[in-house]
């Protein structure tokens, strides 16, 4: 059913098979469709669903492209399973899957921005760099390199044997969806130790947005010490960012009786 409505959105309502070049349909026309199948907006901390299917409405431009919208059918039509793997539950997984595309925009610019470019175009180069780095500081450890569009430095273990994503791999958006996803549960795990093991009192559900972010680029330290200012990280600012440009939106099981027949 789910799949029958991102069809009928996507290439009957917004034009055919040209459908990702733009936002063909207009967003209020878009957005009446969604409520007319039974969908809500969704809010993180006010819905309480746990199994609902989710759908990313949104009129930026850079969003339309097939890549970008592959990218966010994987995080749709991957929610139940993912959530099994990883037994997250339902609403964080929604945050997630929001915070990944405010990430897809602040480290690649849905997948456009020079910088990634160069650096997936070669990658041995940027592995390169970071050795000489460290052996001119004295420093036996490489950091590890970043990679895909959303610039993961690790692919977890179920997405590797589940999805049999690579790094080399991760330019594929639906890959890109999962790992990214992976990597954001397990960093929302560690972030909750955190909070326990450090006596992180300040951090908690309304904010895991603005904190989890220290995680992702590597900056747990700041995390532990009390000096993360999510107020001013630019990181933070821009992840938002893009993130305010999407509307959520879910549906509860019984209500995916389409009405677009």
């Amino acid at each position: 059913m789910l799949i029958r409505l991102f069809l009928a959105l996507v290439f009957v309502l917004a034009g055919g098979a040209h459908a990702f070049a733009g936002p063909a349909m207009p967003l209020e026309e878009r957005r009446a469709v969604l409520i007319q199948n039974g969908y809500e907006r969704w809010e993180w901390m006010r819905s309480d669903c746990e199994d609902c299917e989710i759908y990313f409405l949104t009129a930026a431009p850079e969003m339309q492209t097939e890549k970008v919208q592959a990218f966010f059918y994987a995080l749709v039509d991957k929610k139940a399973e993912l959530q099994r793997l990883f037994n997250v539950g339902g609403q964080e997984y929604t945050l997630l899957a929001t915070m990944s595309i405010g990430i897809l925009g602040r480290e690649s610019k849905f997948w456009t921005s020079p910088r990634y470019v160069l650096k997936e175009s070669a990658p041995w180069l940027v592995h390169l760099v970071k050795v000489v780095r460290a052996y001119l500081k004295g420093d036996t450890n490489v950091a590890p390199l970043s990679r895909g569009p959303t610039q993961i430095k690790y692919i977890p273990a179920p997405i590797v044997e589940v999805y049999g994503v690579t790094p080399d791999t991760l330019h594929v958006p639906e890959n890109a969806a999962v790992a990214t996803m992976g990597f954001l549960i397990e960093a929302l795990g560690e972030l909750k130790r955190r909070i326990v093991i450090n006596n992180l009192s300040y951090i908690n559900e309304s904010n895991y947005v603005d904190y989890l972010p220290y995680l992702y680029f590597g900056s747990k330290r700041k995390l532990i010490n009390g000096q993360a200012t999510p107020e001013t990280n630019l990181y933070v600012r821009e992840m938002k960012h893009y993130m305010s440009q999407v509307e959520v939106y879910e549906r509860r099981p019984e209500e995916g009786v389409s009405r677009l027949h």
